[in-house]
């Protein structure tokens, strides 16, 4: 048994290229926790921290009929739900879940915000934290000048607004610095495709790779557009620009962008029973 002065124990995957497998290994830990919500015949409560389009919200109320969604985001410019539904205020310590994708680039301090979430969840609640790393890995060896230029700049233009690149690797220290969450949590590290890394015979390998081609160059100047201040490094980001993408969309590269995933259940106090 692992003490309290131990480092905890963490649960973690390995490496991979297949996104679709570790979609599905998602959905079940999310479903398998709501189940045990719902079992004891009490509603969930489940906020989605940058909601973006809506998307994810949208299904999880549509497959959890049971499931109170609530979403937040800085800007809902992008949401776009397909039907209508209805917001409600969350109270402290009523949220079951809680699912927070993409935000490390518009929340200074991200470790705060963990802290802070983790204070509205209820004892036994879910936290999911998804980011993805900002860089790129590729396959073939060290990435191309183009290509580390870039996410050297970005890193520095990120710093001088106080967020750090480098958490995104690091979220399973994040969650075991608030001291709120079980020592024992699922870490999982994917490895996604970009742009030409479309070869092989997995389809959703291909798929995943065809559609990061069609989006390469649009969330690269979206990064400077919509996030970076004017400055030298923006300046050098824009320069940089057109070679970094046509490097990650080239059909002979074999870029990744590694995505890090941990699933963590936060502490019952003393005496306290599951589900209570």
């Amino acid at each position: 048994m692992t003490s309290m002065t131990e480092s905890p124990p963490i649960l973690r995957s390995t490496l991979m290229v297949e996104p679709m497998l570790e979609s599905v290994r998602h959905d079940h830990l999310i479903t398998a926790h709501l189940s045990r919500v719902h079992a004891t015949g009490s509603r969930s409560r489940v906020l989605d921290v940058g909601i973006g389009t809506g998307t994810w919200a949208t299904l999880l109320a549509r497959h959890h009929p049971y499931a109170d969604v609530v979403g937040v985001d800085i800007s809902w410019a992008a949401f776009q739900p397909p039907v209508e539904l209805p917001h409600g205020n969350v109270d402290f310590y009523t949220v079951d879940m809680i699912h927070v994708k993409s935000m490390v680039m518009d929340i200074p301090h991200y470790p705060q915000l963990v802290h802070r979430l983790s204070r509205i969840l209820r004892p036994g609640g879910l936290l999911i934290l998804v980011e993805s790393e900002l860089s790129y890995v590729s396959a073939n060896g060290p990435p191309s000048d183009s290509v580390v230029v870039w996410s050297e700049a970005l890193r520095r233009a990120l710093a001088a607004k106080n967020t750090d690149a480098d958490i995104i690797s690091h979220l399973d220290g994040a969650i075991a610095a608030t001291g709120m969450f079980c020592p024992q949590f699922f870490f999982q590290e994917i490895g996604c495709p970009v742009g030409g890394y479309m070869t092989g015979g997995s389809k959703a390998l291909q798929k995943a790779g065809a559609i990061q081609a069609t989006v390469i160059r649009a969330s690269l100047w979206r990064i400077i557009s919509s996030r970076l201040d004017d400055g030298p490094e923006r300046r050098q980001l824009e320069a940089t620009l057109d070679a970094c993408a046509a490097e990650l969309c080239s059909p002979t590269s074999r870029y990744l962008q590694r995505l890090f995933a941990v699933y963590a259940y936060k502490r019952f106090p003393p005496r306290e029973t599951p589900f209570s």
